[in-house]
């Protein structure tokens, strides 16, 4: 069996330095029978490690009626996840937020009168039996059992101190969990201004901040600010000593879940230079909250979604928890997905080297993320070789070109160059490749290939070595942001715009288009390409799938309705509906009753349809936005006569799931070029 374990600085597996990706994914947000093939993305995508939460109100809605079939089944859950070959990090709460109605807390718990989040024995009972009924369902999934269920997470953001709270609180949950037959190697507790008992805390961070108050553009964000584990902006008040514990995120935001009264929009380049960011401070885990979105399911008595009605501190779409994520809410893959991925597939193969490598950020780096005028940077290295971080990126204000840069990393200096605004990215230093020495390069490691290794570079890559070169094939940055390792005969790259999974029965594209990619080295038999990648075709089905958009009469100043027919059949794995609409909100009906919504954020909404077996005919419903409704977007909205209601486009796009081998693919007009 594995054995996994931590030092003060980094995670371990088998007594080695371990720097792993975790991705959220809450099973009960999605649709059983999709599961494995959406746990195949996150895999695709660089993730080790699947955490998710167990809401109890999606379990037990009714006092006493506990359920675990369907959409619920946790233990079903974790077996695709061994199935995939993940590992499982289990966060059962009791109290989990998540944009939950209540935090998952179970309407009738409420109604109890205990003191709910302390050591009342009433509420310690209840959570007893949430949790016992839950070990009958994961007792073995546990590693111990030969499951991939390696962390347990207590509580979250627990902040409360006083009588039978505070640390006291998570040491008798800790120890209930315990004694009802949880066993993990980790046991963490969410650190950010809160209480963690004996737990190992865990960090996070996030672009923006929709759960403010504010209905104003915020002061700009501190995610992009070297700062290592000690000194960690807007952390609050540390109830740990940081030295003790290597730095570990479990809440990067992966994306954003946006309120009703604020709804930034969410870039892959936010996601991107964020992370680089936390690897650049330190970070020795890079656990994404959320990977992949998801939709509330509906309760028995109400709708399970964080309201101000009940008491929660914001307002969200009863339906949708899209969380702007890697992976969207109907399994599309976003440009986030790409961007981070360019990381995890450098800690796939160099995580280990990284790991113990010291965050060194300069006395004179800025503190203020205003300070947009200093080329950020840090270093993380052992002592002789490492890596030299730069950030030149802050989201939603303007960052200076900086020109002719001269950096060095420790006794290393690098050649003079131009950084421009918004860049963000790594150098190495005295980087041992086999047998090889890259002394400093102006290029970012992506990944090893057979017997050579993968860098990216958009400037001269200017490679120095110490004694012979190794063999590097060196790409666009674009290119290596679409390139994905698979296995045929032997291993290759493959560069490809549109997503590529590799799963246990073969290698896939997910094509709403022709397939044109580009394969390093070229697949077997092909001689053309020298040794350049190989460009290679593949045509998707005609699709003769048609949408009418018909508008409803009459017409409303408060939301407009519009009859969506779809023509002939799908002949490909999924249909997505893309509405491009300004308004307030939106929503999607079948036979009167409401499948999904979307709460207006300047990007066009995306529905995938499989779920419901393609319906024929759907009602689309888009709700105005009043001039100076308490509304905050990144974008302004067009109004007229003091509403922005407009239904700029809705279509149709089918989406294949081809395979992808060499007797698939068929070389490019322009192969080899």
């Amino acid at each position: 069996m594995t054995q996994y374990g931590w030092t003060e600085q980094y995670l371990t597996r088998n007594g080695r330095p371990w720097l792993p990706v975790m991705g959220e994914f809450h099973f009960s947000r999605y649709p059983r029978r999709y599961w494995r093939e959406e746990l195949e993305k996150m895999k695709a995508g660089g993730v080790e490690i699947v955490s998710t939460y167990i809401f109890w109100n999606h379990h037990e809605d009714s006092p006493g009626e506990l359920r675990w079939d369907g959409d619920r089944d946790i233990h079903g859950f974790l077996d695709c996840c061994k199935q995939v070959g993940l590992l499982a990090f289990l966060r059962p709460g009791p109290w989990c937020h998540g944009e939950a109605r209540h935090g998952g807390f179970p309407d009738w718990l409420l109604e109890t009168g205990l003191r709910l989040r302390s050591d009342d024995p009433g509420y310690l009972a209840a959570v007893r039996r949430f949790w016992t009924s839950l070990f009958s369902q994961v007792e073995g999934d546990l590693l111990k059992n030969g499951g991939p269920v390696i962390g347990v997470q207590i509580e979250n953001e627990f902040v409360s101190g006083g009588e039978g709270r505070g640390d006291g609180h998570i040491r008798a949950l800790t120890g209930l969990a315990r004694e009802i037959g949880f066993d993990a190697p980790y046991w963490t507790a969410t650190g950010w201004s809160g209480y963690v008992g004996d737990l190992l805390p865990v960090s996070g961070g996030y672009v923006e901040a929709p759960w403010d108050g504010s209905l104003e553009e915020l002061p700009a964000n501190d995610c992009f600010i070297f700062a290592d584990k000690a000194h960690l902006p807007n952390i609050g008040t540390y109830r740990f000593d940081p030295a003790r514990f290597p730095f570990l995120t479990a809440e990067l935001g992966g994306g954003l879940q946006v309120t009703y009264n604020r709804r930034p929009r969410v870039s892959a380049a936010d996601i991107g230079a964020a992370s680089l960011v936390k690897l650049g401070s330190g970070a020795n885990l890079l656990g994404y909250y959320m990977y992949h979105g998801g939709t509330n399911p509906v309760g028995e008595r109400s709708t399970l979604q964080e309201s101000r009605s009940v008491g929660n501190s914001c307002d969200l779409p009863a339906l949708s928890y899209d969380f702007q994520a890697p992976l969207r809410e109907y399994g599309s893959v976003a440009e986030s997905y790409r961007e981070i991925r360019l990381l995890a597939m450098f800690l796939r193969d160099f995580g280990e080297t990284l790991a113990p490598m010291d965050a060194v950020i300069p006395p004179n780096a800025p503190r203020d993320p205003e300070e947009t005028g200093t080329l950020r940077t840090a270093v993380r290295t052992d002592g002789g070789s490492g890596f030299l971080f730069v950030n030149n990126y802050q989201r939603r204000r303007t960052v200076p070109e900086h020109k002719n840069v001269r950096l060095c990393a420790g006794d290393v200096g690098f050649p003079a160059f131009d950084v421009a605004p918004g860049e963000f990215f790594f150098l190495p230093f005295n980087m041992k490749l086999g047998g090889a020495l890259l002394v400093s390069a102006l290029a970012t490691p992506l990944c090893r290939l057979r017997d050579g290794f993968v860098f990216y570079a958009d400037r001269d890559p200017a490679y120095r070595w110490n004694g012979p070169a190794a063999k590097v094939l060196t790409l666009s940055r674009k290119d290596a942001k679409n390139a994905v390792k698979v296995r045929f005969d032997d291993e290759y790259l493959l560069i490809c715009e549109q997503p590529v999974i590799e799963t246990e029965t073969g290698v896939f594209c997910l094509a709403r288009s022709d397939v044109e990619l580009k394969c390093f080295p070229p697949l077997p038999g092909d001689e053309n390409a020298g040794g350049r990648p190989a460009g290679y075709a593949l045509p998707i089905p005609v699709s003769r799938l048609g949408l009418k958009v018909r508008p409803l009469m009459p017409m409303s100043d408060l939301y407009r309705e519009y009859e969506l027919i779809l023509a002939g059949e799908a002949a490909g794995d999924d249909v997505f509906l893309t509405v491009d609409y300004e308004g307030d909100q939106a929503e999607l009906l079948l036979e009167g009753r409401k499948i999904a919504d979307d709460y207006y954020r300047g990007e066009a909404w995306e529905i995938g349809l499989k779920r419901w077996d393609f319906p024929k005919r759907l009602l689309l419903r888009v709700f105005a936005m009043r001039e100076g409704a308490p509304v905050f977007t990144d974008e302004p909205l067009t109004y007229e006569h003091g509403r922005a209601l407009r239904l700029k486009s809705v279509t149709a796009k089918e989406e294949f799931r081809l395979r992808l081998s060499p007797e698939t693919l068929s070389p490019a007009p322009d192969h080899g070029a």
